[in-house]
């Protein structure tokens, strides 16, 4: 099959869907991904990269199609651009465009608008459309943002509706986010629970960090450092658990990294809480592994009650026991099958928690590490989701030839 994927984020950002468009080629479908210059999440154009530099026009197989998306900075005005920038500059790819492609493929984590250039797409060719819905409009500006603007969440409804009527199916991350669908009105033939997957990690010949003490607990965070994670909690519960053999590891990068370092600096924690920085999947997955339990969190709001995050699967992949500061379907999920701890995202709750995980036993933690592994790889491997994928755009490409 010839897919064409719509993703503002791609390759050497760090994203799930470089994966998923390896995998597909490897399976022998031709990809090709329309998607920006990569700046996230530091808001500038990487090092290397620029509107004049050449780019590699494929990687892995697939082919790389870049356009002038200017980078999001910091603030509110550079990320309405860069939203803007997308939609403008990917119509007019497709407007351009002459090849014809068998389904239309968008890797939507925010904002939603880069489904607009699929539905153009999909209405000059008629091929079908499959929205991959990461992150929930206007609940995401209303509730992460902090935005509640009447004509602002107006528009938002209308491009949002565009872009579900247009799409043959709307493959959910969640329960919850089918839940939240099927309450606006969505049909329910449209409606897929396909969470995310994760590729399974090479650890092999992974050795134990060297910050990793025998002598203490170490906790990590691996993933986007931003205010949705709700990272204070970690430096407030640090402080509490000063006097503890508790250490915190917080490994990649984000838009609240230096924020949290101050916090950290004024607090006096530099011993007990510790940035390792962006590293590679690899790295990242060693750090996880290694640890004694895996950190979960997120600000406590209804959306991010109904989320199950990629980092999950990936906690669960490396067999780590997982501490959940979180509410709705991540708690849920963690508690009910026994993956580790749960607490509500609040400082007295996560430091007892955290002193739970302190005090388990090697077996309770053995426990715990296999019960994550067998629920990843009954429910989350890539060749398991993949697979499911193929099938469903097969199925909808033989609709259409009906």
């Amino acid at each position: 099959m010839k897919i064409l994927v719509f993703s503002q984020y791609f390759y050497p950002e760090n994203f799930r869907i470089n994966t998923l468009c390896r995998e597909l080629v490897s399976r022998g479908h031709s990809v090709t991904v329309v998607t920006g210059y990569p700046q996230y999440p530091i808001g500038r154009i990487y090092e290397g990269y620029g509107f004049d530099v050449p780019y590699e026009r494929s990687w892995n197989g697939i082919t790389i199609c870049r356009i002038k998306v200017h980078p999001r900075g910091r603030g509110l005005l550079g990320m309405l651009r860069n939203t803007v920038d997308y939609v403008v500059a990917a119509n007019r790819w497709v407007k351009d465009c002459e090849e014809q492609f068998d389904a239309v493929y968008v890797f939507e984590v925010s904002p939603v608008t880069v489904g607009l250039p699929a539905v153009s797409y999909k209405q000059k060719f008629g091929v079908p459309m499959f929205f991959n819905l990461q992150d929930l409009w206007p609940e995401n500006v209303e509730e992460v943002l902090g935005i509640r603007f009447a004509p602002l969440t107006w528009l938002i409804n209308r491009i949002v509706d565009k872009i579900y009527a247009a799409s043959d199916k709307i493959l959910c991350t969640s329960n919850g986010f089918v839940d939240n669908l099927r309450q606006r009105g969505v049909s329910e033939e449209k409606l897929v629970f396909w969470p995310q997957f994760c590729p399974e990690p090479d650890l092999s010949e992974a050795v134990k960090p060297e910050v990793y003490s025998d002598d203490t607990c170490n906790i990590v965070f691996a993933g986007n450092l931003g205010d949705a994670q709700g990272l204070d909690l970690v430096v407030d519960a640090a402080r509490e658990l000063l006097d503890t053999n508790i250490r915190w590891y917080l490994v990649g990068d984000g838009r609240a990294r230096t924020r949290l370092e101050q916090k950290v600096k004024e607090s006096g924690l530099e011993s007990t809480v510790f940035f390792l920085g962006r590293v590679d999947t690899a790295e990242a997955d060693r750090y996880v592994h290694f640890a004694d339990c895996a950190y979960l969190s997120f600000q406590n709001n209804k959306i991010f009650n109904m989320t199950l995050p990629a980092k999950l699967q990936t906690y669960l992949a490396c067999g780590t026991p997982i501490l959940a500061a979180a509410g709705g379907e991540s708690a849920q999920l963690v508690g009910s099958q026994g993956l580790g701890f749960v607490c509500p995202p609040e400082k007295t709750a996560l430091v007892e928690a955290a002193k739970k995980v302190a005090a388990m036993t090697a077996q309770e933690r053995q426990e715990k590490s296999t019960a994550a592994r067998n629920y990843y790889e009954a429910h989350f491997t890539m060749d398991r989701l993949v697979t499911e994928l193929e099938e469903m755009i097969t199925e909808e490409i033989k609709k259409q030839e009906r």
